[in-house]
Formats: C-alpha cells, structure tokens, sequence
C-alpha cells in the first residue's frame, strides 16, 4: 500500500510541471514583445523616413532657386521712364573739313557766312524706352538674350543764336526749339555669372536698327538758323557688370551710319532740302554715340537709372551752296549732352 501511494506521487507531479512549463512560454514570449525598445539597444531609424526628409530638402531648395532669381538676370520686359535734360552745340564753317580747322585759319582767311549755337538752357523733356526679350526665362536657350529696343524722346527749350558774316555778327536772339529722337533696334545679350553666395548677372551685347534725330526750330524772319532732321542707320555695342548687389555700371558706345541732313520720316514738302542746299549741293556724314551710368534696384520690380548720354555728327558738304562764302562746301558739326534719370520697371 505505502509502495504504492509513493509511485503516484511523482507521477503527478511531473505532468503538473510539464503543464505549466506550456502555460509559461507564450507568457514570456508576450512579455518579451512588450519589453520598451530601450532595453533593447539603439535602434536605427526606417530608410523610408530618411528618404522622405532628403526629398523634402531638395525640393525646398529648389523652390527657394525659384523665388530668389540671379541679381541682374534678364527680364521679359522693360520699361524706363525718364526725366531729360539736353544741351546742342552746332557750329557752321565754309571751304573747310571740320570747324576747328577754320578757327585755326588766320583771321584774314575766315571768309564766309559762319553759324554758331550753343544752348543757354537745357531742353528739358521726357524719355521712354522699352526692351522686350520674348526668350528671356528660357536659359539653356541660346537665343534668350534676343530681344527687341523701341525709345521716344522729346525736350523743349530756348537758346540764344548769332550768325556771323562778312559784314560781321548779328545780335544774339532767342529762338524756341524742340529736340525729337527715335530709336528701334534689334538686340543680343550674352549674359555671365558674378559670385557664388549670390550669384549676379552682367552681360555683353550689339543693337542694330534705325534712329532718327530732329532739332525744330520755330519758323520766323529773324531767325538765322535752321534746324537739322536725320534717319539713318546704326550699330552699337553694349556691357552691364554688376558692382554691388543693387548696383551695376552701364556702357555704350555706337556708330551712326550716315546721318545726313535734310531727311525726315514725315512728310515735308521740300523744305528738309534747304538743311543741304544752303550749305551745297551734297553731304557726307559721319556720326558716333557713348553712354555711362548706373542701374539698380529700389524694391520688388522697381529700379532706377542715371546715366550721361553724347550723341556727336559730322557733315562734310561739296559743292556752291546759297549762303555767302560757301562756294566749294564746308562743313558742319552738331554734339548733343544728355542727362537722363529715369525710374525702370521690370516683368
């Protein structure tokens, strides 16, 4: 009996054992599921995260690319509106190359009817310019420094006048005037980069087109002058270099190709003839632009500009013309001094 009740014991107990070592393993396993990450050593973060964050950094940058342009960066459209002051020097001399070259002359050579102006005031006036670059945004386009210049400018003023002649010089008048140029070129801009931090844009180019400069003076008997009216051809070239964020220097200078007197775009009935005939009875001209002055920015699209503007031409006249002395021509010159202020804005 004792025997008996002896084996059962450890029988029994042994399957109790087993039982609740099968209870105890999905505990433990739940248990380690649950146990904080930190008990479990660092963890790196997903790649899909790291991915993201890369992508939003990119795309970030790229946008701020768009939103902070290059500092002189071409623009579709410009327009300068601009306040003018404009001084004209002519002078008249006969049977000589250049006017110079009569005053050099001993007194007792200078014969003729010579004419002198000068003005006593500025013509003060208004100027417009527009520059169109219908390419300007494309920049891997070769062609997006190709654009078009159209420009209008008109002064008003008065100047004193003296003729002088063999029975000697006349008194000084008054005489109202008005100063009229057009201008429409065809343009190319190479641009190039300035900087790292930020970059800027200055450029080299060439215009080509038509210009046209007229002096009106008012039509009276006493008057002892007359105006000049040119169309004609040109060419110029330009540069733009940034000096400060705001700043950039702008230069010129241009050819005026045959300039002659006594041509206008508008009808005349002949009257443009006598700018020849008084003088001879052809012309050859010759003429030449410059520009210096600076650009820059005021805020947002707005920006301004100051610059000194020359435009010289020179007549060379053959033949008898009606005016006492001018009997185998001479010649004319004409220098008009520009200073221009002007608020630009941009698209």
């Amino acid at each position: 009996m004792t025997t008996t009740r002896s084996a059962r014991v450890p029988s029994g107990l042994l399957w109790t054992l087993v039982l609740a070592g099968a209870l105890a393993a999905p505990a433990a396993a739940a248990s380690d599921a649950l146990t904080p990450p930190a008990f479990h050593g660092p963890r790196e973060s997903p790649a899909w995260l790291s991915l993201r964050l890369g992508s939003a950094a990119a795309g970030s940058g790229t946008s701020r690319s768009k939103a902070e342009p290059e500092v002189g960066a071409p623009t579709w459209v410009r327009l300068n509106l601009g306040l003018t002051a404009t001084w004209r020097r002519y002078c008249a001399r006969p049977g000589v190359d250049s006017c110079g070259e009569y005053d050099r002359l001993p007194e007792e050579d200078q014969l003729g009817d010579t004419s002198d102006f000068s003005s006593s005031h500025p013509y003060l006036g208004l100027a417009l310019e527009a520059e169109v670059l219908p390419l300007a945004r494309h920049e891997s386009s070769v062609l997006r420094g190709l654009g078009l210049l159209l420009g209008v400018q008109r002064g008003f003023s008065s100047s004193d006048v003296t003729l002088t002649g063999d029975g000697g010089q006349t008194p000084v008048r008054e005489v109202s005037a008005t100063d009229t140029a057009f201008t429409a070129q065809a343009l190319y801009r190479f641009y190039f980069r300035f900087g790292t931090t930020r970059p800027q844009q200055g450029y080299v180019g060439a215009r080509a087109g038509i210009q046209t400069r007229a002096f009106d003076v008012e039509a009276s008997a006493d008057n002892p002058l007359s105006g000049t009216h040119r169309v004609f051809p040109s060419v110029a070239l330009d540069l733009s270099v940034p000096l400060f964020a705001s700043v950039r220097l702008d230069a010129s200078g241009g050819l005026l190709l045959s300039p002659r007197p006594g041509h206008s775009p508008d009808a005349d009935g002949g009257r443009r003839a006598l700018e020849v005939r008084d003088f001879g009875t052809s012309v050859s001209s010759f003429g030449w632009s410059a520009e210096l002055g600076v650009t820059g920015d005021i805020w947002g699209p707005f920006g301004y500009d100051v610059a000194w503007r020359l435009a010289h031409f020179k007549d060379r006249f053959s033949g008898a013309g009606t005016l006492t002395g001018w009997d185998d021509g001479g010649a004319t010159e004409e220098t008009y001094s520009s200073l221009h202020v002007g608020l630009i804005a941009t698209y």
